[in-house]
């Protein structure tokens, strides 16, 4: 019992009131720092942050972020904890690829594909991560199109290992 009330003091001191996210996270700090996003200036950071496409998110252990065959149009960053990628295998059995941790993003290709998820992600322990709608990594990949090889790079990385398993 004094684990669960534990869990809910900190989900209740990351999510505010009426279940706004706040943002206990240094994110300025984060996308600076993130080899994704260190070609933005300080002020584009800064006007990122502001923007309300993006969305500080907590999610307790076991749950599930996105689900295989669903519709989503956001990228996520894992600003703490690590998340489990699986696939659904033929007999409906949940077939792991990779985990994620901090620093790590997720989310990408149906973003720039404009496709269904092609997986599964699940907090395997607390997370907090920071989603960017589609429409606004997008605008940004055509300012900056070193951050589009970056992407790129990492997606044929990701196919790669999923085909070698």
């Amino acid at each position: 019992m004094k684990l669960l009330a534990q869990a809910r003091h900190l989900l209740h001191r990351l999510l505010g009131k009426k279940g706004e996210a706040m943002q206990s996270f240094n994110w300025q700090d984060f996308l600076k720092g993130h080899v994704l996003f260190s070609s933005l200036t300080e002020a584009e950071i800064a006007q990122l942050l502001k923007d309300e496409a993006l969305q500080e998110r907590a999610y307790p252990q076991g749950s599930v972020i996105l689900r295989e065959g669903e519709f989503g149009d956001s990228l996520f960053l894992i600003g703490a904890g690590s998340v489990q990628v699986t696939l659904q295998g033929p007999a409906g059995q949940s077939i792991p690829l990779s985990i994620l941790k901090e620093e790590e993003f997720f989310g990408e290709m149906a973003v720039l594909e404009r496709r269904l998820r092609s997986a599964t992600v699940t907090a395997k322990e607390q997370c907090l991560l920071l989603e960017v709608s589609g429409e606004e990594f997008r605008k940004l990949l055509e300012m900056h199109p070193d951050m589009r090889s970056k992407v790129y790079a990492k997606m044929s990385a990701r196919l790669g290992q999923s085909s070698q398993q």
